[in-house]
C-alpha cells in the first residue's frame, strides 16, 4: 500500500488523525431505540489491502 495511508491492523489507541484507503464491504443503518424512523448511526465493515 502507498506509505501515504495507514493500515486498518496498525491502529492504536491515543493517535488521532488517520489515513485509511478501503473498501466498504458491508453497510447497515443501526436505528434509533425510542425513534424507530430515525437513524442513529451507519455500521460498517471495512477492508485494506492487508
Amino acid at each position: 500500500m502507498d506509505s501515504q495511508f495507514d493500515l486498518l491492523c496498525d491502529v492504536l489507541p491515543g493517535r488521532d488523525s488517520w489515513r485509511f484507503k478501503v473498501r466498504v464491504i458491508r453497510l447497515w443503518p443501526v436505528y434509533a431505540f425510542r425513534k424507530p424512523d430515525e437513524i442513529n448511526s451507519l455500521e460498517m465493515v471495512l477492508s485494506d489491502e492487508k
